[in-house]
């Protein structure tokens, strides 16, 4: 492809929607498409991850075996922690303001167990420190509760090369709040939670670690629609307020391309149309319709620059 380098990959989260993405990661890969960095997080980190191991051939599979049974193991629990949700609509009324501060207390609680998720990725990439079989730095991105701020995890070419461990990494990234816990880590004297690194920071994640790059290829999973998706109930209202974060930061984070220094092209894939499922709901069927969505999204690109 005429892709101008170095290439940068960046990889947005959107839970069950990454089939999408990682049906395009899957036929830009074919198509000899090679980053020099790749960025992700919550599904994103995951895909990234089987970039840089050269996963992706595999990833069509694991698509048409997912399991909610097997992702979602009910653990209730409650955590002492700072969190601050991203803030989208007017807190001017006394309404609203306690809204807020309901949501907040709210995403302090978690309903499931992330060992099913420690499981298989054990499973799938190893425990032990491994080498890179691409030549890439990847970079996980999270957000710390306490600073509230984006929390980026560098590996530059083997797992080892960060105090972060990388699978701890990868679960941190896809801990949404509400769903999965947090990830406790201990920098210095300081205690942090690491939480999905899209689903709530205040700071937008934005397009510096691709300093130097010249080509950027951004991989969505939100649909222009889910800016403004609305869904009655409980389990509805959720759905909506982490689809209309995660478009809003796909947007933020393209429209940060001018600061890039380096002047890279950067271009946007996404889809169409939102994905026939929920956003937590890994049903193998609708993933893999979707997943080959994303395969045909990505041949359509690919035939611009051949």
């Amino acid at each position: 492809m005429k892709l101008k380098k170095p290439i940068g990959i960046f990889l947005c989260g959107g839970g069950a929607f990454g089939s999408w993405q990682s049906g395009v990661l899957k036929k830009l890969v074919e198509n000899g498409v090679d980053a020099d960095v790749v960025a992700g997080f919550s599904i994103g980190a995951l895909n990234g991850a089987a970039y840089c191991f050269d996963k992706t051939a595999e990833l069509k599979d694991i698509w048409s075996k997912v399991d909610n049974g097997k992702m979602f193991r009910l653990s209730p629990s409650y955590h002492h922690m700072p969190i601050e949700i991203y803030q989208h609509y007017d807190t001017d009324s006394i309404f609203s303001r306690l809204k807020f501060t309901f949501e907040n207390r709210l995403s302090r609680m978690t309903l499931f167990s992330n060992t099913p998720l420690y499981e298989i990725l054990y499973n799938w990439l190893g425990k032990s420190d491994l080498i890179f079989h691409k030549n890439v730095k990847f970079h996980i991105i999270t957000h710390c509760v306490e600073r509230k701020l984006p929390y980026i995890i560098t590996y530059d070419g083997k797992t080892a090369s960060n105090p972060v461990k990388f699978i701890h990494a990868l679960v941190a990234s896809c801990a949404i709040p509400l769903v999965f816990p947090p990830v406790k880590i201990v920098e210095g004297d300081e205690k942090l939670h690491l939480v999905d690194g899209g689903a709530i920071g205040i700071a937008t994640i934005n397009l510096s670690i691709f300093e130097g790059c010249k080509t950027i290829i951004m991989i969505s999973n939100s649909a222009d629609e889910d800016l403004h998706y609305q869904r009655e109930g409980f389990m509805g209202y959720f759905e909506g307020k982490v689809r209309r974060m995660l478009a809003l930061h796909v947007k933020k984070i393209y429209e940060s391309r001018d600061f890039v220094k380096s002047s890279p092209e950067v271009h946007l894939l996404k889809p169409e149309k939102a994905p026939p499922m929920g956003i937590i709901d890994f049903e193998s069927e609708k993933c893999l319709k979707t997943f080959e969505e994303g395969e045909d999204a990505a041949l359509r690109f690919i035939k611009k620059f051949k």
